[in-house]
């Protein structure tokens, strides 16, 4: 096919633009071909260098290549808010381990090994293998970039930390550990001002969240008034645990951008997706899950052979070059008859380690899993509540899944509701502050004997409550709007049991309850709401 822009030959055509989010960059391409109208497509360059033209106007710009490749920050790959960087949010990351790192230091409240209450900072801060996963995590949410001069700064670069050590003296992590975390993190949010907590870890069962203790502890914590976000897992074949699992948790998926610049280009990464155990639908959205800037820990094997593999790139003396080598054959585990081969054969093999190494710079690799997705939400949800101290979790989740972005050739039970979309999510959090009341829908009142529903969607028309209960569409139950600015309509109280439902605008657009916990795939790719009748 031939592109409508640049006339060239092509694989494939972009069509699903959105009419606000990709403003400037469909003003970009209708400037190349005034007679362009988006149905028509364009292909993958020009909508990049449409978008380069957008940061080039914002004084914006990308990192040289290194080794062969650039990684664009996430600020330049997220629609990310300018004005927002969770400056005055704590957020709690619970993690096998941390470490000081210059990304983060002078914001760090408190640093506790749960199963060691009484250890010294700087015995959880030493250099070991256990405190680099926690270190790239918060570091991917809040750190300021200082060792890359700003560039790969998370989206919650001025929040403040908490961070909390859950892995034992045999260097596992369990169920008991991680409960144990998310009930300090709540006893102790007013303190510390805990809003978020990221949880990056998974238990080692997969039982019903009722009985699960690291449930039991997110419920509490998010009752509490904290937004609680786990990461779904990196297998699309494995069952759901712990805290993934949760329906109180914000359960986030990958999304692959490839490291290029639109979100169109957005496809799936291999997250763990599916049924619970309890027959709830997970995850409810997705971030980038590859391609993503973390630190490499400081004092590490890993950080040590970085230095020397960047150095040896930057060596302009070959008898240098072979010195220098010698050096760190222990680094980087190197045969020693490579301290003899020319410049040439050196580079070419500190580039190929460089690029297998996944590393950016001395400083920095790409890191990948949802354990690095995650994060990314906590961040977006900082700056919301920046925006919006008074935001409620049910107000956060809704915003963030209203928000996120379809990708249009998935299905809903592998990326939920699609891609975050951090600039509308904020946004939505700065224009609608009291919106969304302190309650998950639908309101089960036994001793008045109905059932509440609430859309929180003041642009809703003529919506009606539709369900397994009303036949679906056969006898749909008119909403009607309250001063909330949003809609309610009850019911009689049902019989025992599960049920289903969804809201009908005009007749034609389905839509789920963003405030409801429990969700269930429909079927045909999309999701219904579900509520159970004790």
């Amino acid at each position: 096919m031939i592109c409508p822009i640049c006339q060239k030959e092509v694989e494939r055509l972009l069509r699903h633009f959105h009419p606000e989010m990709d403003a400037p960059i469909l003003e970009g391409l209708k400037a190349e071909v005034v007679q362009w109208d988006p149905a028509l497509g364009a292909c993958t360059r020009c909508v990049d260098q449409a978008q380069l033209d957008v940061w080039a106007a914002h004084g914006s710009w990308l990192p040289e290549e290194m080794g062969g490749y650039r990684i664009a920050p996430l600020q330049k790959r997220l629609m990310v808010h300018p004005h927002y960087t969770g400056k005055g949010v704590t957020i709690c990351f619970i993690d096998s381990g941390f470490s000081n790192h210059p990304d983060i230091q002078g914001r760090i409240h408190k640093v506790l090994d749960i199963h060691k209450p009484t250890a010294s900072e700087e015995s959880l801060f030493r250099v070991n293998s256990l405190n680099g996963h926690g270190t790239m995590t918060s570091v991917v949410c809040s750190g300021d970039g200082k060792l890359s001069g700003g560039l790969y700064r998370g989206l919650a670069p001025d929040a403040e930390l908490v961070l909390i050590k859950v892995t034992d003296e045999r260097g596992s992590i369990s169920g008991a550990g991680i409960a144990k975390a998310i009930r300090w993190a709540t006893e102790h949010r007013k303190p510390y001002g805990i809003r978020v907590i990221n949880l990056s870890v998974t238990a080692d069962e997969s039982t019903g969240y009722r009985e699960n203790e690291v449930d039991l502890a997110i419920e509490e914590a998010v009752n509490s008034g904290i937004a609680v976000v786990a990461a779904s897992g990196n297998d699309p074949r494995a069952q759901l645990k712990a805290p993934a699992n949760s329906p109180h948790a914000i359960t986030v998926g990958g999304s692959d951008d490839h490291n290029l610049l639109h979100p169109l280009m957005h496809s799936l990464y291999h997250s763990t997706f599916g049924e619970t155990a309890d027959g709830l639908q997970k995850p409810e959205l997705v971030a980038p899950a590859i391609w993503v800037p973390a630190p490499v820990p400081l004092g590490t094997q890993e950080h040590k052979a970085a230095i020397a593999l960047f150095g040896m790139l930057n060596a302009t003396n070959e008898v240098y070059l072979n010195a220098w080598v010698a050096n760190n054959l222990v680094h980087l585990r190197w045969e020693s008859h490579w301290v003899e081969k020319n410049a040439g054969e050196i580079r070419k093999k500190a580039l190929d380690e460089i690029a297998d190494r996944k590393l950016i710079s001395p400083f920095y690799q790409h890191a990948e899993g949802t354990s690095f997705a995650a994060p990314i939400v906590c961040g977006v949800i900082a700056q919301m509540l920046e925006a919006n101290k008074d935001l409620t979790p049910p107000a956060i989740r809704k915003n963030l899944l209203s928000s996120a972005r379809r990708l249009p050739s998935s299905s809903s039970e592998r990326q939920g509701l699609g891609v975050i979309h951090p600039l509308s999510a904020v946004t939505l959090a700065e224009t609608e502050p009291t919106l969304v009341p302190p309650f998950f829908t639908p309101v089960i009142d036994y001793r008045r004997n109905h059932i509440d529903f609430y859309l929180f969607d003041s642009s809703a028309s003529n919506p009606v409550l539709c369900g397994d209960f009303t036949q679906w569409n056969l006898r749909p139950v008119p909403l009607h709007r309250s001063e909330s600015k949003g809609w309610n309509a009850h019911i009689p109280l049902l019989p025992k049991g599960w049920y289903s439902y969804k809201y009908l605008m005009d007749n034609k657009q389905w839509l789920h309850d963003l405030t409801n916990l429990f969700q269930k795939a429909d079927g045909l790719g999309g999701l219904n709401s579900q509520f159970f009748i004790e």
